[in-house]
């Protein structure tokens, strides 16, 4: 079942005392988990219904059936909330899902392999692949930067001559 999982958030920490938390999004915007009708906490494998999703600054908090005290939100404090890949929406042309650029090659356009993506981060203007040789790199997920991204050759083409010094 986990394949048919997506990961969209972690749970920061509870909000209140009634079962709220606060959480933070991976990559989605706040609006769309808010819209979103039942997630997944870890690997419990059950999903909840949102009772109550406000955005705040960034975050938000969130109220899910069945967690309806501090301790609860504790137990699962730093979980990954899913939702199913069913629940995904379509994208837009030159989109693509996070889940889908992992294990990417990475290549710069003279064709020097920079090793595979191995997790990716928002920075709130862009998102960062962070790619893993023998040494992490850390490559802004720009339209200056990225050039190219296959999803057909599991590849992702760089201009590296924007990185100088971040590659060495």
């Amino acid at each position: 079942m986990k394949h048919d999982l997506v990961e969209i958030a972690r749970i920061s920490s509870p909000s209140g005392l009634k079962g709220k938390m606060w959480i933070t999004p991976y990559g989605d915007s706040v609006e769309r988990l808010c819209s979103y009708t039942h997630l997944i906490i870890g690997d419990q494998g059950v999903p909840r219904k949102i009772l109550s999703c406000t955005p705040r600054k960034g975050r938000c908090v969130l109220k899910l059936e069945g967690i309806d005290d501090i301790g609860q939100v504790e137990a699962i404090r730093g979980e990954t909330l899913y939702i199913t890949t069913g629940q995904l929406e379509p994208l837009k042309e030159d989109e693509f899902y996070w889940k889908d650029l992992l294990g990417m090659q990475v290549v710069d356009e003279q064709g020097t392999e920079l090793g595979e993506i191995v997790r990716i981060f928002s920075t709130g203007s862009n998102d960062v692949y962070v790619v893993n040789p023998d040494k992490e790199y850390y490559i802004p997920a720009t339209r200056d930067v990225v050039k190219e991204i296959s999803l057909e050759k599991r590849r992702v083409v760089i201009d590296s001559s924007l990185l100088e010094g971040l590659l060495d």
